[in-house]
Parts: structure tokens; sequence; C-alpha cells
């Protein structure tokens, strides 16, 4: 699933303010707020549905809520921070996130040039 990068951005924003207003976040209350904030930055850029989008395209064995949860609370590692939930979201789902253009995040014309491509 391919996705605008300013969602990542956004949700990433989003949850850091949201964890840093909670002294131990429970798991329930982090894939809740994840997932509203997710329909939003989706509605917002006209894409409704997309947590049932994710659930469809994910292939996954439960739903999404049930997903995140779980490789949240199996993960004794697992840090509640905007990045760490946002990333486990894009690797559940296989996100691909895309500059708001369209292009890839991680496109380059050469994927063997090391150097940074400032045009």
């Amino acid at each position: 699933m391919q996705l605008p990068k300013s969602i990542r951005d956004e949700l990433i924003d989003e949850l850091d303010d949201f964890l840093d207003a909670i002294a131990e976040p429970a798991v329930e209350q982090v894939v809740a707020y994840l997932l509203e904030q997710l329909e939003v930055q989706g509605e917002d850029r006209g894409q409704d549905d997309l947590v049932a989008d994710m659930e469809e395209e994910g292939a996954l064995d439960g739903s999404l809520t049930e997903t995140l949860e779980n490789e949240m609370e199996s993960n004794d590692e697992f840090e509640f921070t905007g990045e760490e939930v946002v990333s486990l979201l894009e690797r559940i789902v296989g996100i691909e996130w895309e500059d708001d253009d369209g292009k890839k995040d991680d496109d380059d014309d050469d994927d063997f040039d090391d150097e940074d491509d400032d045009f």
C-alpha cells in the first residue's frame, strides 16, 4: 500500500504528543489512537476507510487492531514512541511512503548511487 509521506509525519507527531501526555500508555489506548489518527489523516486527503483498506491489503489473520496489539504486547523491547508505533504499522501492512507528488520516498534514478541527489 502506498501512502503520502505527510501522513507518516503527521502520525508520528500526533503519537509523540499523545504519548508524552500519558505516564504509562496502555497498548489498547495507543492502538486506538493510532487508528483514529490514521482515519483522520486519510479523510483529510480524500482516502476514506483507510484502516479497512489496510486490513484488506495486508491480508492479516485478524483485525488490524488485534494484530497491532499482539505485536506490541509480545515484544518486550517495544518502545512507545511515534516512530516505533508507525514503523510497526508500516511493517505489518507493508506501507510504502511516497512524497506528496506521488514519488516513492526511496526513489532514486540510480539505486547504486550513495550520493544525495540535490536538484
